[in-house]
């Protein structure tokens, strides 16, 4: 091969390596502006987290997700989003990986799952308490059907700051507890017991639209709020409700009075939060720093 034509071969390399290692200096320059920060770090089953990505040139092509499941991201200020995700409730000890992708790159940041212990409550009840006949079966499908639509949807951002207890008073059956009736596991408890006084008032956790007001087997009187980004909450065995189905409500509105309905054995609140379709402690959620 003539020297010439050698001579301008290896220039052409040159050149290329040359403006590959420009491109490659670019993307790594540019994903070190990017700041992700994943708040608790250290989780339980059924716990929820908040993750906050800072300094993205194009933010509404940045995603992050968790198992799989896309953690829905909204504004939290200038070139800033912000989501709320939830470990698995049936997560099993160890490391989980949270992805986000900008439109540049994919990062990833580690938490970790702790090995949760749950009380359990041991019921003797007769047969036609425990097991439900057609009838209740058929509408408890229907009713779950119902909710399970509600579940999936993802709306913009509607909540303010961080989340709110609904009533002030101890929490008297906590997430995760094992209900046993007759010697067989019947149910995983998926909120809190709040304790409660009959027509005692009932608050908003935080600003969203009212996605349900309805009279549920299990449940009796029920609200659920549309937070937005995938989370919702929820509050059972009301006396009776003070909102509406698509009223938008803020933080601390009341929404409804304590009672007995439904499956219950006397006054309190059942208060549950769902974040990506997930049974989720709602009191992790309380427990965010979201701003």
């Amino acid at each position: 091969m003539p020297a010439k034509i050698t001579r301008q071969m290896s220039n052409i390399k040159l050149l290329f390596i040359v403006a590959l290692l420009a491109v490659c200096s670019f993307c790594y320059s540019s994903s070190s502006a990017v700041q992700i920060a994943v708040h608790p770090t250290d989780l339980f089953p059924g716990d929820a987290f908040v993750i906050k990505i800072l300094d993205m040139e194009t933010p509404s092509k940045t995603t992050a997700c968790i198992d799989e499941k896309r953690i829905p991201l909204g504004p939290c200020g200038n070139d800033c989003l912000l989501g709320v995700g939830v470990v698995d409730p049936d997560a099993q000890p160890g490391e989980k990986i949270v992805i986000v992708n900008t439109e540049r790159e994919q990062m990833l940041t580690r938490i970790s799952v702790k090995k949760a212990e749950y009380p359990e409550h041991h019921l003797k009840l007769p047969k036609k308490q425990v097991e439900l006949g057609p009838k209740d079966l058929a509408r408890v499908n229907r009713e779950a059907d119902r909710l399970k639509k509600i579940w999936t949807a993802r709306t913009e951002r509607l909540f303010e700051s961080s989340f709110a207890m609904p009533l002030p008073n101890p929490v008297i059956t906590v997430y995760g507890a094992r209900r046993i009736m007759n010697d067989r596991i019947i149910s995983i408890h998926g909120g809190v017991d709040i304790r409660g006084r009959l027509g005692e008032e009932i608050k908003a956790s935080n600003r969203g639209r009212v996605a349900l007001v309805d009279n549920l087997f299990y449940g009796g009187n029920t609200v659920v709020i549309d937070h937005g980004l995938g989370i919702f909450t929820v509050y059972m065995h009301l006396d009776r409700s003070a909102v509406n189905s698509g009223d938008l409500v803020s933080k601390g509105d009341l929404i409804g009075l304590v009672g007995s309905s439904g499956r219950s054995t006397g006054p309190h609140l059942h208060f549950g939060a769902k974040i990506l379709s997930s049974n989720a402690n709602p009191v992790s959620l309380i427990n965010l720093p979201i701003e």
